[in-house]
């Protein structure tokens, strides 16, 4: 077997999907996704974030990039909740109700009117975060999406959406996109004059 030469034909294979990906990207689909998240932040709000897998550690991440990156730099700690991380809540939804509410039974009780939630998903199909997206909207909230694939339900659903379309089933590269739309924008918001007034 020729590793060196099957491996070079994969990385360029890779790379190509990818930067399809990022050409996608423009002003303006990005700018209303960050003016959604500053202007959450300057109602005094919260953003939530939810994903399944690969997703939900992307939304983990983004707690701790909004959380601490954004202070070390802002002095601005925005509140940020990634709904993926209450692993005993979410087993105890699954098992007593449905894994389809796992994300909106943490949102009960928490999620207040002017609040966001964010919803990561490659297919956009995933049935928990459609309701989480539609329960937000239903409770005086904004529900902002990032999808791959054909954008699926969740990018209907949302008020905000970002969908960067790929083939369906290429998860990595669209997983990859994701996280760096989260380093995308939180380096973006640390030079943001709006948003470095926040206190």
């Amino acid at each position: 077997m020729d590793r060196k030469n099957i491996v070079d034909s994969y990385l360029k294979s890779y790379k190509i999907r990818l930067n399809n990906i990022l050409d996608q990207l423009t002003q303006d689909n990005l700018e209303p996704v960050i003016t959604a998240i500053i202007d959450t932040f300057k109602r005094g709000n919260t953003l939530f974030v939810a994903g399944n897998g690969g997703s939900a550690a992307t939304a983990s991440h983004m707690q701790v990039d909004f959380s601490f990156f954004v202070r070390y730099f802002t002095q601005f700690r925005p509140k940020i909740r990634a709904i993926t991380d209450n692993v005993p809540m979410m087993t105890a939804v699954g098992n007593d109700t449905s894994f389809d509410n796992i994300f909106v039974e943490q949102l009960k009780g928490h999620f207040v009117p002017g609040d966001s939630l964010l919803c990561i998903s490659a297919s956009g199909n995933s049935e928990n975060v459609v309701r989480a997206a539609q329960y937000a909207n239903d409770n005086g909230g904004v529900s902002i999406a990032w999808v791959g694939f054909s954008g699926g339900k969740l990018k209907d659903v949302s008020k905000v959406s970002l969908h960067l379309e790929n083939e369906k089933g290429d998860y990595g590269p669209i997983e990859d996109m994701h996280m760096i739309l989260d380093h995308m924008i939180v380096n973006y918001l640390a030079q943001d004059d709006e948003f470095m007034s926040l206190k």
